[in-house]
């Protein structure tokens, strides 16, 4: 291991917003103010894709502390044994579960981060999760979300971006909330103009029309919108081969990872995508291996390994962190699940810019003196990671604007 010293969510855009906008076919929820920038394309910049575990993820069921006695002494019937692991380095072990993403870590395109998360102690999906996107640690609410601060100060990376930030879901999350150009999607292929395909470019110019003379924010929304449905025409978000042997999981999880992957391909300025996962919160009959808990983590394995490959040359441009409100704590309970820990996994994927084969952070050990209220100590600022993908693969040039009150203290996990 690398040592280094219900939910509140913006609406989705109404079917009365849809119908002025023109979108018939989708659910899509976009911020107000939108505006237009000028940049050349083919920036050096990512696609940032935010994979978010909600429920709680517990990340000692996937990059296991296998040869830990304590470990296994807290989890007598629920721990992963040397039998279920492939092991990482001696101490840690590979969940079988996941062991789609055993050559991605082999092949140095694959970094966990353990121990991690938001310093902010809260045990609560709402405050943690809420913590984590506005990142904000102590204090009052933050208006916006570390995403949308980042859109906000950067010009786009394309002279070809309408929406900036797309959420593939029915509402939109709050890193993104308060960015000028984000949206949620609540699937991709659905988005379009209805009525006959022979009509739709005149329709389109009556549609325009009307929405320049439409106060904000319905006229800069619908707008926005329409630029990208146009954007997006051809584009094939359900009939496009993928590669050889690319498989992705069935479900929604799988079906939004293809159309991400399809996104980055389409290159129509798009920088950042969230996929929600959620279901994670398994305070009973978890199953890590074979149960509830171990499906989530096979689902997921197997998705992050399809999206790697579909995406091919692409990946090199891509960066994907996968990230969790907080962990669960060590001790399993009465009812063969974890309750609501403290540190967790993350996880940042991508090409060759991505130093992976590695286990970032500082272990704090699960001996007694060592947890944090029976959890595994957060050792690690979540913050660190998202400041690092920000500043060295998206562009971020005033991070202190970002992520406020933060003082960088990168690991090192990307270049």
């Amino acid at each position: 291991m690398k040592q280094h010293g219900s939910l509140p969510r913006v609406p989705a855009l109404t079917r009365r917003d849809a119908l002025r906008a023109g979108v018939l076919g989708g659910a899509v929820a976009l911020a107000s103010g939108a505006r237009a920038f000028a940049r050349p394309r083919g920036s050096a910049r990512d696609t940032l894709v935010l994979v978010f575990l909600r429920g709680g993820a517990d990340g000692l069921s996937v990059v296991v502390p296998y040869q830990d006695a304590h470990y296994h002494a807290l989890r007598p019937n629920l721990g992963i044994g040397a039998a279920d692991v492939t092991d990482l380095d001696g101490y840690f072990g590979l969940c079988r579960t996941a062991s789609a993403m055993r050559p991605l870590y082999d092949a140095g395109r694959l970094a966990f981060v353990q121990a991690v998360g938001s310093l902010n102690p809260s045990r609560s999906h709402f405050e943690a999760m809420r913590r984590i996107e506005q990142a904000a640690v102590f204090g009052g609410s933050l208006e916006d979300g570390w995403m949308a601060r980042h859109l906000n100060l950067t010009s786009p990376a394309s002279s070809a971006a309408t929406a900036r930030g797309v959420a593939i879901d029915t509402t939109l999350p709050d890193a993104m909330k308060g960015s000028p150009t984000t949206m949620a999607v609540q699937a991709l292929h659905q988005l379009r103009l209805g009525g006959p395909a022979a009509t739709v470019p005149g329709r389109s110019d009556v549609l325009r029309t009307m929405l320049a003379q439409t106060p904000p924010p319905d006229g800069p929304r619908g707008e926005t919108s329409l630029r990208f449905l146009e954007a997006l025409d051809g584009v094939d978000f359900v009939g496009r081969p993928v590669p050889p042997g690319v498989t992705y999981p069935s479900g929604k999880f799988g079906s939004a990872l293809f159309e991400a992957a399809t996104l980055i391909q389409a290159d129509v300025g798009v920088e950042a995508i969230e996929v929600d996962y959620g279901g994670w919160d398994h305070h009973g009959f978890s199953g890590p291996l074979d149960g509830n808990l171990g499906g989530k983590v096979r689902t997921l394995s197997e998705g992050l390994a399809a999206l790697m490959a579909d995406l091919g040359a692409a990946a090199d441009r891509t960066t994907v962190l996968v990230m969790s409100e907080f962990g669960r704590r060590v001790d399993e309970n009465g009812s063969s699940g974890f309750d609501h820990g403290r540190g967790g996994l993350a996880m940042v994927l991508g090409g060759a810019h991505v130093r992976g084969g590695q286990i970032f952070g500082s272990w704090p050990g699960l001996a007694p003196h060592q947890l944090d209220d029976d959890a595994l100590a957060v050792t690690t600022d979540l913050r660190h990671v998202i400041g690092e993908i920000l500043e060295r693969r998206m562009g971020t040039a005033d991070l202190g604007a970002v992520l406020p009150g933060y003082s960088p203290n990168y690991l090192g996990i990307v270049s």
